[in-house]
């Protein structure tokens, strides 16, 4: 963004009530009652209109006499903050999952590794994806088995053993559950 061009105010003040994380870093707001700035992504009860003023830059808020809300960290790069730690946290459990961390582990072994417990991981997951780690995996074999199945005329049990699963039964039940055909249905379709 061009440091030059004028904050559209209300486009910013939606953003703000909407806590957009597009717009994360890309403007601060800073509030006049409390003398605080803020991420627009805050979970700090939303300020009257009135009382924000909307700065491109954390030292530009700084400069007009704001301290940095102690929540949101605005000082520090969006993504670094304790506020993002659960994102961080299911950003690298999923690059895990799809390197194939549950193929081969449990759940509570790859929270360990990752430093938090398994249940705080699965509320994590639930709580930005919808989805268990368990289940995301599930979802991540069928996908990788699917494009098997329609590009290519390989075995089922090899697919199913290269997608992820450690029997050819839980792939026929799983993917007929998440498909609603067969693999062997599926590829006669092609």
């Amino acid at each position: 963004m061009n440091p030059r061009v004028e904050l559209d105010v209300d486009a910013c003040y939606d953003a703000l009530l909407g806590r957009d994380p597009a717009f994360d870093g890309r403007f601060f707001v800073a509030v006049s009652t409390t003398g605080i700035y803020c991420r627009p992504i805050c979970p700090a009860r939303t300020p009257r209109r009135d009382r924000c003023a909307f700065f491109r830059r954390s030292s530009d808020a700084e400069r007009a006499g704001y301290r940095a809300c102690f929540r949101c960290r605005p000082e520090l790069a969006p993504g670094h903050a304790p506020v993002d730690a659960v994102k961080r946290l299911v950003r690298v459990a999923k690059a895990r999952i799809d390197a194939g961390a549950l193929d081969r582990g449990s759940v509570e072994a790859l929270a360990r590794v990752l430093g938090v417990t398994s249940r705080h991981l699965r509320r994590a997951m639930v709580a930005r994806l919808g989805l268990s780690p368990v289940a995301y995996a599930e979802v991540r074999r069928v996908e990788r088995a699917r494009r098997l199945v329609r590009t290519t005329r390989r075995p089922m049990t090899e697919i199913a053993f290269e997608a992820g699963f450690s029997s050819v039964r839980r792939f026929n039940a799983l993917f007929r559950e998440r498909c609603g055909v067969a693999p062997s249905a599926l590829r006669s379709r092609r």
